[in-house]
């Protein structure tokens, strides 16, 4: 395994680690606290210690099973969670004051079993988000401050959501930088989705941040799993997929190996974050090392 400085931080994360949305649950498929435990350990074989997750991926969901499953080894790995939002029953609703984020906070510890969180970030999805960061961002300062000053979480990280709004959110990182503190910045980037290195990516080296690429399999069409006989795919991905395997992805190459290899030669990028549903899986992700 290979280990990166995420940024100014003092925090070595592994060039590759795992992304936990679908542990929830909402990806369609239930993960029990043994599922998750054999990734674990077999992450720990390889070396990969970097586990990112949500306090929204259903109720806390997600960081409840790792929590079960992490039992005596959580000073083994480095775990990224998020606040901003609160899932309830039909609907996600926003959670940006004070009392809020210390509540949001409170309940990822317990969640989680642990005394503190490594990285904690703002979670920026949505235009709404957007909005209700700029109208409380004195009061998440003081919150944050007041959790790294209490030792609670050791960095501050913003975690963007799709690139649409990608205008919006550097102006956004900036003030995140700037009046919060933010020492990381968790992105899409992949192959396929470039957005940030006309923006982010630059911003980040500006400013010392350490960059986290999320999405690297741009939601499957870079791993050959995908099939195009699949209703939803995007024809034009398709095809950009097609003319890349054809010029770009060496003979008897898995792309997905070779997707999460390109995101991690670029230098500026500190880990590079795949989902992952079975053990096994880990053995591609990290033959993506050695290409």
């Amino acid at each position: 395994m290979q280990y990166r400085t995420l940024g100014k931080t003092a925090i070595e994360v592994s060039v590759v680690g795992i992304e936990t949305h679908q542990w929830s649950g909402m990806g369609g498929k239930f993960f029990a606290r043994e599922d998750v435990q054999a990734i674990l350990e077999r992450a720990q074989k390889f070396g990969i210690n970097f586990i990112d997750t949500g306090e929204c991926y259903f109720f806390h969901a997600a960081e409840r099973v790792i929590g079960e499953a992490l039992g005596s080894s959580r000073k083994k790995f480095i775990i990224a969670t998020k606040f901003g939002h609160t899932s309830e029953p039909e609907r996600t609703a926003r959670t940006w004051t004070a009392e809020g984020i210390k509540k949001s906070l409170d309940d990822s510890l317990r969640a989680l079993k642990t005394d503190y969180i490594d990285i904690y970030e703002l979670h920026i999805n949505s235009e709404e988000d957007l909005n209700c960061f700029e109208d409380t961002v004195g009061e998440v300062a003081k919150a944050l401050k007041q959790a790294k000053d209490d030792r609670i979480i050791r960095s501050i990280g913003i975690c963007l959501g799709d690139n649409e709004l990608f205008d919006k959110k550097g102006k956004i990182l900036e003030v995140a930088i700037r009046e919060v503190g933010v020492e990381s910045v968790e992105v899409v980037y992949n192959r396929l989705h470039r957005e940030a290195e006309t923006g982010v990516l630059p911003m980040a080296q500006k400013y010392g941040l350490g960059v986290i690429a999320r999405v690297p399999l741009a939601k499957g069409y870079l791993s050959s799993r995908f099939k195009p006989s699949n209703k939803n795919y995007d024809a034009r991905l398709v095809a950009e997929v097609e003319n890349i395997k054809k010029k770009e992805v060496p003979e008897g190459v898995d792309i997905a190996e070779w997707a999460i290899n390109w995101c991690i030669k670029n230098p500026a990028v500190a880990s590079v974050i795949p989902g992952c549903s079975a053990p096994e899986q880990l053995d591609s992700t990290c033959r993506a090392l050695n290409l």
